[in-house]
């Protein structure tokens, strides 16, 4: 988005976009009660909740719920900019997160145009980051989608605006008797939900030197809360927000490495792939991430497979980071396999549009076909067998399933057990991760004669890794 220059005064900003002062009376008498016009930049700092979009212990229960310890973040409208700082630490034992049991999780990052970034503590280098949700955040803020209203010529209806930004977001802000935005109900893309609807909600308005800035800010998407902030200190034009002049790029490369023979393990990236040669298809277990992701995938799988089509595709769980690849898989006709208590949750998400941002399902017309199990499901073409069991009692998804190839002694898994460097690894950690002791007990309880780890996160392991990294050595 180009950037954003208001003149203080609403007569100055209309005559220098040509407009009439009766044409835009609403919303510069918003943008006049706010105070949008006297603002560039704002830095807002507050404590709170934080919660894991996508990352629900079950299918359609809330995210999980962290402490926002630390939040400060930064809009600057004058140069279409916006960094943010927090500190979260766990609520919720249950359920999903990159964040830890124990300890607190810092992060950073930003967004200048469409340069995005990240800082993923405690490494301290920028890399790269996903721009379209920093700049939805930054211009569905209540000053932001007034400003790019105000831009946008866009007109009141009653007592709300609209604004959008093509296969980005769309965004309607309502105001309240005294001209202050007290919601904005959004649509942005989601690889699982589609066109997402995102509510936020500002009320408690404070005055600080003419400028309305909230003091309790909610959130919530996909119909479940994501943020709950109360504000603890504003400064208005306190500086800006300068892009690091380095931005590091993430992994995302596919490389396809042969585990064992017909047994393909697909990494380069944050998130790994397997392959499984049947005598006329493929098995490929897990479409991580979205579109872009999954689809390189399976272009590399049907490059190292040739002649065979993806009949099935199995996800270890319903975590999104895990499942956003699965319309890609769908579009090729590959049937979702996955366990009973997430089809409901899947069917329901996948009815949504996905118009903002169609993604390869969409575009093909298709309808995704699933397969469900309760206890062990077994996938097999009458000489190689592949079995599914679920995790029971793992503190990270209820629906967790691990893959075991009985006769290459291949165990596959997400999440649970992600070998850390360097390898290999002999010692048993000084806090044992309690999800990944409820794989090896679950390992245990089945029977499972497993030489071979290929884990959705990191490198292939031994399974002498996984008993230390369970304390079970």
């Amino acid at each position: 988005m180009r950037k954003l220059r208001l003149a203080v005064s609403a007569a100055a900003f209309a005559a220098a976009f040509g407009l009439t002062s009766a044409a835009r009376a609403d919303l510069d008498a918003v943008s006049a009660a706010m105070g949008a016009g006297k603002i560039e930049q704002v830095q807002f700092t507050g404590t709170g909740y934080q919660f894991g979009i996508g990352q629900a212990y079950r299918p359609g229960l809330p995210w999980p719920k962290m402490n926002l310890t630390k939040f400060t973040r930064t809009d600057d409208y004058a140069k279409g900019a916006s960094s943010y700082d927090w500190t979260i630490n766990r609520a919720d034992t249950l359920g999903g997160t990159a964040t830890p049991q124990r300890g607190d999780l810092r992060r950073a990052g930003g967004v200048a145009g469409d340069k995005a970034w990240a800082i993923n503590y405690p490494a301290s280098d920028p890399v790269q980051a996903a721009a379209v949700p920093l700049q939805h955040d930054l211009w569905t803020s209540p000053h932001g989608i007034v400003k790019a209203a105000i831009e946008d010529k866009a007109k009141m209806d009653g007592s709300s605006f609209t604004i959008e930004r093509a296969g980005k977001f769309k965004a309607r802000a309502t105001v309240d008797a005294q001209n202050m935005v007290t919601k904005v109900e959004s649509w942005i893309d989601n690889p699982v939900l589609g066109d997402m609807l995102v509510v936020t909600t500002y009320s408690d308005y404070k005055d600080f030197g003419g400028v309305k800035f909230p003091g309790r800010i909610l959130q919530s998407m996909g119909g479940q809360p994501v943020l709950e902030l109360t504000t603890a200190d504003v400064k208005v034009n306190a500086g800006g927000v300068e892009a690091p002049a380095q931005i590091g790029s993430v992994p995302n490369e596919v490389k396809v490495e042969k585990a064992a023979d017909g047994v393909w393990f697909i990494g380069g990236g944050s998130h790994n792939s397997a392959a499984v040669e049947m005598s006329d298809y493929i098995v490929l277990i897990e479409a991580p991430l979205g579109d872009g992701r999954t689809n390189a995938v399976i272009k590399a799988v049907k490059e190292t497979i040739p002649n065979k089509p993806i009949r099935y595709v199995v996800a270890t769980h319903h975590h999104f980071d895990h499942v956003g690849g699965l319309r890609a898989a769908a579009a090729e006709g590959a049937t979702i396999v996955i366990p009973a208590i997430s089809k409901a949750y899947f069917e329901q998400a996948y009815a949504t549009p996905h118009s903002l941002n169609p993604d390869s399902l969409a575009k093909s017309g298709k309808q995704a076909k699933f397969e469900t199990y309760g206890d062990k499901h077994v996938i097999t073409d009458g000489k190689r067998t592949i079995e599914i069991y679920p995790i029971d009692n793992n503190i990270h998804a209820e629906g967790f399933s691990m893959i075991y190839l009985p006769q290459e002694k291949i165990l596959l898994e997400a999440d649970a057990f992600s070998p850390r460097a360097p390898a290999p690894i002999t010692q048993t950690p000084a806090f044992v991760n309690p999800s990944t002791k409820s794989l090896w007990d679950n390992v245990q309880a089945r029977k499972l004669e497993v030489e071979t780890i290929l884990p959705m996160h990191g490198r292939i392991a031994k399974v002498s890794e996984l008993k230390a990294e369970a304390g079970a050595q």
